[in-house]
């Protein structure tokens, strides 16, 4: 495939927590897709209490770097931040690592960015498709999105609603002025309704583009769903005093985050 040559001034930031092999496979099979079709650049963070991406395709433009972490519960937004901090393209795709979309809507996504001067863009319109495992495993190995965009499946969406989550396109610096990630938030849990919000109150709504998005089949443990009250009960007040605030106040509060200044 032809190399896109409009996506050098982008970075994936993909945060990695190995924990199954179907993780790593589509991780490997992202970055694969990715590198060959595009000239973006790539930062692959794992944050574990030991190393198991120790086999990483041999991709010009990837960055990678491991993080221990003893902690079963991975701090996602903070290991995200820690990449934003490093990129140096003016945008940053920030991808989980079981999440694929054509190349074009990542490239009208940045388009978006560019032209609109939207802090954030979701490369789809907020369909995200749940992948079976067989066509996961079919995607895995062609490393071509024909696999799942001509293959008729069961077309489940993985939220019932408009999703927010799962690939999101940001200009840096602009993202940095809103407060980059919450790093309030631990663990699996409304993150990724929190930021969308959290910039519609700032006055900068999140821009889509149109297409979908697809989950690749993973087993779930204990970072893909609800695993402790207290953690649950933590981020949904975090969630609930973000959305509460006016433009004014949550810029106050913004302000007060020291992963803006570290």
């Amino acid at each position: 495939m032809k190399k896109n040559n409009k996506l050098k001034d982008l970075t994936f930031c993909i945060p990695a927590r190995i924990d199954s092999h179907f993780r790593f496979r589509n991780l490997m099979a992202i970055l694969q897709f990715y590198s060959k079709s595009t000239d973006a650049k790539f930062i692959v963070l794992e944050a574990d209490r030991e190393q198991k991406l120790t086999a990483l395709p041999p991709i010009k433009n990837l960055t990678y770097q491991f993080e221990l972490d003893n902690n079963p519960i991975f701090h996602r937004t903070h290991y995200i931040n820690l990449m934003l901090s490093q990129v140096e393209t003016r945008f940053a795709a920030i991808w989980d690592t079981d999440a694929v979309a054509p190349i074009k809507q990542v490239v009208d996504a940045c388009n978006q960015l560019e032209l609109e001067q939207n802090v954030m863009v979701y490369p789809y319109d907020g369909l995200f498709l749940s992948v079976n495992e067989f066509l996961s495993g079919l995607f895995c190995k062609k490393y071509n999105m024909k696999c799942l965009t001509n293959t008729l499946f069961p077309r489940i969406p993985l939220c019932r609603y408009t999703s927010v989550g799962g690939a999101f396109v940001v200009d840096v610096e602009k993202y940095r002025y809103c407060g980059w990630e919450n790093e309030h938030f631990i663990g699996w849990g409304p993150e990724d309704a929190e930021r969308y919000h959290r910039l519609e109150i700032l006055g900068f709504k999140p821009g889509r583009v149109y297409g979908v998005l697809y989950h690749l089949y993973h087993t779930r443990g204990i970072n893909s769903g609800l695993s402790d009250i207290n953690l649950m009960i933590s981020t949904k007040s975090e969630f609930l005093h973000v959305c509460s605030m006016e433009p004014i106040e949550l810029k106050e509060y913004i302000e007060t985050w020291k992963w803006i200044r570290r």
